[in-house]
């Protein structure tokens, strides 16, 4: 049904631009009525599927499943230009630097430097400093040592059990 009405749109939205006259078409309308035959003929040649797995729904509930527990063990192996430098084995997943508990941004209403009106401004973070971090990773070992990976040719992989990588355990216990 939606298809019909998808369609039926299309083709009200296509007549309307062919009434009027090619003298007095604009670059916009000329590009709105190809690209509106472009999506008739393409909805024509290959109908949306109708989809009943939801595979990608499906991985990303059961990936917040995965994590939504305490104590998950992970193994955050780090990389420093594509070389492995080793792994730690971390409580619970990596958090981005770049991931905040409060907004970033806030909005001001009222005279804000020349003019007046709501004004979209940055906020302080929970520690009541501005700006942004730069990107990398954060967590904490499995023996509650805090470590913050990032900067140039910094990446890294996690998994929720070991992987077959050489690399060296990174963890040390705190005395």
């Amino acid at each position: 049904m939606k298809k019909v009405l998808f369609l039926i749109m299309m083709v009200l939205v296509l007549a309307g631009c062919l009434v009027s006259t090619p003298s007095t078409q604009s670059a916009r309308e000329s590009s709105e009525k190809t690209q509106g035959e472009a999506a008739i003929t393409a909805l024509s040649a290959i109908p949306i599927p109708v989809i009943s797995y939801f595979q990608e729904r499906r991985t990303v509930a059961k990936w917040a499943e995965r994590w939504d527990k305490p104590g998950v063990a992970t193994y955050v192996y780090l990389f420093s230009f594509g070389n492995v430098i080793g792994y730690y084995v971390a409580d619970g997943k990596p958090a981005s630097t770049r991931s905040y508990l409060m907004p970033e941004e806030t909005l001001v209403r009222g005279e804000y430097g020349e003019g007046w009106g709501d004004f979209i401004v940055s906020a302080p973070d929970i520690d009541g400093t501005y700006g942004e971090n730069n990107p990398g990773i954060r967590f904490f070992t499995a023996e509650g040592t805090a470590v913050e990976w990032g900067g140039s040719g910094a990446s890294y992989l996690y998994s929720d059990a070991p992987l077959p990588l050489n690399a060296p355990r990174l963890n040390v216990s705190r005395n």
